[in-house]
């Protein structure tokens, strides 16, 4: 019997074409009611006509401050008798208040090439606590001002 439910919040396709350093492509946010563990991370990179030798850097923080607006995402569970996830998503860089980095939990840097891809899920007891009414995002930065489609997947437990 499983301790807790998984969640999965999809970003979906963002494509970033700037490397304005900590662009926010997927934001979650706890309840003032519950701690929340990020148990993994996965992104990877569509097709893109970047230049070898270029990269994508990949953060996953706590945000400094309390963002606002976006597009909701629905977390799917990966028990489909779950109840819907206490968490908050949004997906999309048109946030009123965007998100800005804090504490940096994660980071990694892949090729800017069309399928480059990584996953990150630590071991049991070290995952990612989230404490209540606070936000964790995933920012990206490229090296080179190419359109570069980026899809990432955070999967958490409550």
């Amino acid at each position: 019997m499983a301790l807790s439910d998984l969640y999965v919040a999809s970003s979906g396709s963002q494509s970033i074409s700037v490397t304005t350093v900590d662009q926010p492509i997927l934001l979650a946010t706890t309840p003032s009611t519950k701690r929340i563990s990020i148990t993994g991370i996965r992104f990877s990179i569509g097709a893109t006509s970047a230049a070898a030798n270029n990269v994508v850097t990949v953060k996953l923080a706590r945000t400094a401050n309390s963002p606002t607006g976006g597009s909701a995402v629905t977390p799917r569970p990966h028990d489909p008798s779950a109840p819907a996830s206490l968490m908050s998503n949004t997906s999309t860089p048109s946030y009123t208040i965007a998100p800005t980095l804090g504490n940096i939990l994660g980071w990694w840097t892949v090729p800017q090439t069309s399928g480059s891809m990584w996953e990150e899920f630590p071991p049991g007891g070290q995952e990612w606590m989230i404490n209540v009414s606070t936000s964790v995002c995933v920012f990206v930065t490229l090296s080179v001002g190419t359109a570069t489609p980026i899809f990432c997947d955070l999967v958490w437990s409550e």
